[in-house]
């Protein structure tokens, strides 16, 4: 099962908006009213990664296959939600089943798009959705992001934790929250190259074993699992293939960079890992 992060706020916070930033098409329908997002919208968002993209830049697989989140765009709460206000039920059930929340923060006046409170006040608006979760026992990580009209020349409201800014409207920042909501899930990522054809990034769980990397990419990897043999994709970068992955993965262990490790092995942040199996 992949992890969900949940995108909640207010009314008129700029969910939705983000929601379809994030996604770079329209896929939410996005209104100046109340409650315009009744079922929770899904999609499924690319980690942007330099590395992965060195890496097919030197080998030119066939096929490329990047880490992604899910995110989940979500309706508005409102004050009282946990007693059921504005749907609040309904909506707060959702938040429940995601992993992660993404706290969208209005931070822009818009006159065609008016407050749901009357007015802008950051500080309140965070505090109403906490108190709607904490009473409603959702406990989950948070990111908390202020969405404003100009992100160079936003000015921190005074009394309220913000975690990053950002502009859902043109984009701006969007790069920086799936990273950010990325580490909030706890995922690290690790790659195999498939036959020099095809490169893939795999999000893991901070912790996880080489034996849990293996079931990641196949059942029967893990089931027959003998080693794994592992390098840091900078050390390979920096080795460089020119003679192809093959090559390139010759010349590693030649110089003695590839780590030959077996099940309980803790997977690092972007290691390059080849599975040894039998079956």
């Amino acid at each position: 099962m992949s992890l969900e992060v949940g995108i909640v706020g207010l009314p008129n916070s700029g969910k939705s908006t983000l929601f379809n930033a994030l996604l770079k098409r329209q896929q939410a329908l996005v209104g100046n009213y109340p409650f315009t997002t009744i079922e929770p919208n899904v999609g499924i968002v690319e980690v942007p990664d330099d590395d992965l993209i060195a890496l097919v830049d030197l080998i030119n697989p066939e096929k490329v296959v990047p880490a992604t989140v899910k995110f989940i765009d979500i309706a508005g709460l409102v004050k009282d939600a946990h007693q059921g206000e504005g749907l609040g039920n309904k909506f707060l059930a959702k938040i429940r089943e995601v992993d992660a929340i993404v706290h969208i923060i209005r931070g822009f006046g818009a006159s065609d798009v008016p407050h749901f409170y009357g007015n802008i006040d950051p500080k309140r608006d965070k505090e109403i959705v906490d108190l709607e979760l904490e009473l409603a026992g959702i406990k989950k990580p948070t990111l908390y992001v202020l969405n404003v009209a100009e992100v160079s020349t936003y000015v921190h409201p005074g009394g309220v934790n913000i975690d990053l800014v950002v502009n859902a409207k043109t984009g701006e920042g969007m790069d920086r929250l799936i990273k950010a909501a990325y580490d909030l899930l706890g995922l690290i990522t690790f790659y195999t190259i498939k036959g020099g054809k095809e490169v893939t990034a795999w999000p893991l769980k901070s912790g996880s074993t080489a034996l849990e990397a293996a079931a990641k990419v196949h059942t029967d990897m893990a089931k027959g699992f003998i080693k794994a043999e592992v390098i840091g994709v900078k050390e390979l970068l920096k080795i460089g293939l020119p003679a192809g992955r093959q090559g390139g993965w010759t010349k590693a262990k030649a110089l003695g960079k590839i780590a030959l490790v077996g099940k309980d092995y803790i997977i690092k942040d972007k290691e390059v890992v080849e599975f040894k199996f039998n079956l």
